[in-house]
């Protein structure tokens, strides 16, 4: 937590006093923001916000990371149909893989197949991939480790996402 925040990523959940809340689940919004200047730095502002999704109107909290977050190529919305991003939504951990790996080598990073690593995320699961992909990095332990597990429906919280955060930006 003391690492991601003296990088800049996160200034707390409150500044008087200053407190990380490190049991509170992370937002969708939250995360495009963590990710955001865990990739460009403390200091970046990203540009103004134009209102690309639907549900993120100009002036919204966090719409010019959000946006930022899709210009990057991290995330592609929640629907596409309209294009939304259901910034209040929690992450779970296998949505938080592929950000953290897009983060990390790029939008059009394609981890290679999954060969069956966890015990709860069969090969055939949507982003068996990427979770996977997140273990050989060394940036997830998993969630158990008998059986080894990822528990990838498990919604992220603070405390863990710094946990991931730190690894994937070697802080």
């Amino acid at each position: 937590i003391y690492k991601i925040y003296d990088a800049g990523i996160t200034v707390g959940c409150t500044q008087n006093p200053l407190q990380y809340c490190p049991t509170r689940e992370v937002t969708r919004a939250q995360m495009a923001i963590l990710i955001g200047r865990g990739i460009h730095g403390s200091d970046f502002i990203p540009p103004p916000e134009t209102g690309i999704f639907g549900d993120v109107p100009v002036g919204a909290w966090g719409a010019d990371w959000i946006e930022q977050f899709y210009n990057d190529g991290i995330t592609v919305g929640c629907t596409k149909d309209p294009l939304m991003y259901c910034p209040m939504k929690f992450v779970n951990r296998a949505q938080m893989a592929i950000f953290l790996l897009r983060a990390k080598h790029g939008s059009g990073y394609q981890p290679p197949a999954a060969t069956g690593i966890f015990a709860d995320v069969p090969v055939t699961f949507w982003a068996a991939r990427w979770i996977e992909q997140l273990y050989r990095e060394g940036i997830t332990t998993g969630c158990t480790k008998d059986p080894l597990s990822f528990c990838p429906e498990r919604v992220v919280n603070r405390a863990q996402m710094a946990v991931f955060l730190m690894r994937t930006f070697d802080l």
